[in-house]
């Protein structure tokens, strides 16, 4: 992904500090409260406390679960087309493997006709030296006269 941006790295460890403490403030007082039952009388205290973290601590919270919801839906968009590429591409592949089956003549022909172009092009240029060296031979045997 690359690295993070300031707003990623601000909202990482703030947004995490506000969580583990909410997390931990609710703990806590549930453990107190099940250890030493007289600290109930100082719950709208431990309440407070909890709510005022809670507040953020919740929309924290919430935007994580919406931004990851964001990026699994993209991943399934994406999954999808992806897949549907593939499915295309087999579908060609089978196309053309059916067209191959039905005419390997075609094929072979098509070689036969690439490899004749070639000799074509090999008997030319060795007529071609030939008649060069012809006409050296018939130079030379002019001047030797």
């Amino acid at each position: 992904m690359g690295s993070k941006s300031n707003n990623d790295k601000l909202m990482q460890k703030t947004g995490l500090m506000i969580v583990y403490a909410w997390v931990l403030l609710a703990v806590g007082f549930f453990v107190l409260t099940a250890y030493d039952p007289s600290y109930l009388e100082s719950a709208e205290n431990y309440v407070s406390i909890l709510a005022i973290i809670g507040g953020p601590a919740l929309l924290i919270i919430t935007k994580i679960i919406e931004t990851w919801n964001q990026e699994k839906q993209q991943e399934i968009a994406d999954y999808e087309s992806q897949a549907a590429h593939e499915r295309n591409m087999d579908e060609i592949r089978v196309k053309h493997q059916a067209d191959m089956e039905r005419n390997p003549c075609e094929t072979q022909i098509a070689k036969q006709h690439a490899t004749d172009g070639i000799q074509d092009k090999r008997l030319s240029n060795m007529e071609e030296n030939i008649s060069n060296l012809v006409s050296e031979v018939v130079l030379l045997r002019e001047g030797a006269k």
